[in-house]
């Protein structure tokens, strides 16, 4: 090796190029210790909802239909709904796809917990890496500020779903765009609708950046808006599941459009966050928001590229953030880029926006030691020094939480550990698995226990579930009844249940429609097959007979079904991503 080489990489290494690297995979490190932490913290998949044992259970059919030379599987499990086999679009498709590696290792429960701290991380990661390659100052207070900006974003970035993925192709989206490699917009739009159906979110950023570049640069470039429609058609088109693809996607946005306003009572996250909740629950990211209006100015008649490209793709995140809660697994981080940018944008100093060849030339004459440029660095440094001390002690406080006695604040560990166990429903599905004939369609009293039924018992179909909207769309008579089912108000439930719904077992849990159980126990066409202290499996008797004996206050507790609450403001309620 040559004196000259030894030198430059002597020279490397003693660089702040070097320092940026270190920040670099200690933020990795960083956002992978957080995941398996969080991950640890519950047996069971993760978080609040169940949706993840849906989604892993999906894969493995999947991947067994796929390797026995069967191609894709019929989806059987939901028949009154309108993902009935006829109807059924898998609209996670490569993200079942991309959890089956994990099953070749994994039990499948193993398995999706794996594969949540593995995209998670590099959604994460993604986001703190498009900061580190467009040299950001102050990495470790971004990466403070990232790891801090919301907890109900670190709650369900650990949920075993898609959402991570949506923010690793809108990070990979932002880069070709800002890297002006348009072409490759295409097949990651193409990829991009197999995943998830806020497919869409892409071709808005493609729309941003091709007005951002017509008011800077006063050409239209059609390129990027270009590329990623191709994409969007020839993804729905060219999919495994046209044209069912289009037309689950056209019902999802009827449901979910109505701005809280729903026909059907929804999961909690579809409900809005009360004015103190946005505070308590998400203020570094609202921080940021704030930040990066009040520093984002336009210079010499010009916008600033990347800060108005993430003013103008936030700020829609941010409104829907007031609308949804939903949107915590998408608006905080983006929230921290926004500010990130915006930042750059303004303290950029007039020498270093001029031209390269012409900055050297100057440099010379450029006074770099006077008195004031180093006092106004070292305040600088103790500024973020003390901001990077109170991220730190942030970071303690919203995972592990603090109890002082005469003040006590549940940290996110805390939250998940207290999730419902794994285990529970294995007890009462192993015996329905052992004692109800296979194909049995089981009416499930709530539209939430449909994933663990699922995963647990793949071998009966059920009523609903993964969204409550699946079986109104089909047939709003039908969920309306059911409705009136479960809440008690129909004095002889067994024969309308199994002539309307053709299930001839109930399912629900031990806690939940005590009202409808009294009630059908009460009539007589019912009898108690199975239960336990999680729950109970009711058999419909083929004609009415005298009721079982009961306890008088077995069944006394007026609980109205999960839906019903599911407008509650807390992250554990059920969460349909379906």
């Amino acid at each position: 090796m040559s004196e000259e080489s030894k030198q430059s990489w002597k020279e490397w290494f003693g660089s702040q190029e070097v320092v940026r690297w270190v920040y670099l995979i200690f933020g990795f490190l960083a956002i992978l210790m957080l995941m398996v932490i969080l991950q640890r913290s519950t047996d069971a998949i993760c978080c609040g909802d169940w949706d993840g044992y849906y989604h892993i259970r999906w894969s493995s059919i999947l991947w067994q239909s796929l390797i026995s030379g069967h191609g894709l599987p019929e989806f059987k499990w939901l028949p009154l709904t309108i993902l009935n086999p006829q109807d059924y679009n898998d609209h996670h498709f490569l993200f079942h796809l991309l959890q089956i590696p994990f099953l070749w290792f994994f039990e499948p429960v193993t398995a999706a917990k794996v594969a949540a701290v593995f995209y998670a991380t590099l959604a994460v990661f993604s986001v703190y890496w498009l900061l580190f390659y467009y040299k950001i100052e102050y990495l470790p207070i971004w990466l403070g500020a990232l790891l801090t900006c919301a907890n109900p974003f670190y709650y369900r970035m650990n949920m075993a779903k898609a959402p991570p993925l949506t923010i690793i192709f809108s990070v990979i989206g932002i880069y070709l765009l800002f890297e002006r490699k348009y072409f490759w917009l295409l097949p990651l739009m193409f990829l991009f609708t197999w995943t998830y159906s806020l497919f869409p979110l892409l071709w808005f950023a493609a729309l941003i950046w091709t007005a951002i570049i017509a008011w800077n640069e006063r050409k239209f470039e059609w390129r990027p808006l270009a590329y990623t429609t191709i994409g969007l058609i020839l993804g729905n088109v060219i999919h495994p599941y046209f044209p069912n693809n289009i037309k689950l996607f056209i019902q999802h946005l009827a449901m979910k459009i109505r701005m809280g306003n729903y026909d059907v009572p929804v999961g909690g996250e579809w409900y809005s966050y009360q004015a103190v909740e946005l505070l308590t629950h998400l203020p570094i990211a609202l921080l940021a928001m704030l930040v990066g209006y009040i520093l984002f100015i336009p210079k010499a008649r010009k916008l600033p590229e990347k800060a108005t490209f993430f003013l103008l793709f936030v700020t829609p995140l941010l409104v829907a953030q007031f609308i949804a809660k939903r949107y915590a697994e998408y608006f905080p981080p983006f929230a921290i880029i926004f500010a990130a940018f915006s930042w750059q944008a303004f303290f950029i100093k007039d020498f270093e926006a001029l031209p390269e060849d012409f900055r050297r030339e100057i440099e010379p004459l450029l006074d770099k030691t006077n008195k004031e440029s180093l006092f106004h660095d070292k305040l600088k440094t103790a500024l973020a020094i003390t901001i990077g001390v109170f991220f730190f002690i942030l970071v303690l406080f919203n995972y592990r939480g603090v109890d002082l006695g005469w003040f006590k604040q549940e940290g996110l560990i805390e939250t998940i550990r207290n999730n419902e166990p794994n285990e529970k429903y294995r007890r009462a599905t192993e015996w329905a698995k052992a004692n109800i004939p296979e194909n049995e369609i089981i009416f499930n009293c709530n539209w939430d226990d449909f994933p663990k039924l699922f995963y647990f018992a793949p071998e009966h179909r059920y009523v609903y579930g993964l969204d409550p909207n699946y079986l109104y769309s089909k047939s709003p008579e039908l969920y309306k009844l059911l409705r009136d089912i479960t809440e008690g108000k129909v004095d002889d439930p067994g024969p309308v249940i199994r002539e309307k719904f053709g299930a001839r077992y109930v399912f629900t849990d031990a806690k939940e429609c005590t009202d409808f159980v009294a009630k059908g126990l009460e009539s007589g066409w019912f009898e108690i097959a199975y239960e336990d202290d999680e729950a109970y499996y009711l058999r419909i008797r083929d004609q009415k007979g005298s009721p079982p004996p009961i306890e008088e206050s077995e069944f006394s507790q007026d609980e109205m079904p999960m839906e019903e609450n599911s407008s509650s403001d807390s992250e554990e309620n059920g969460t349909p991503d379906e």
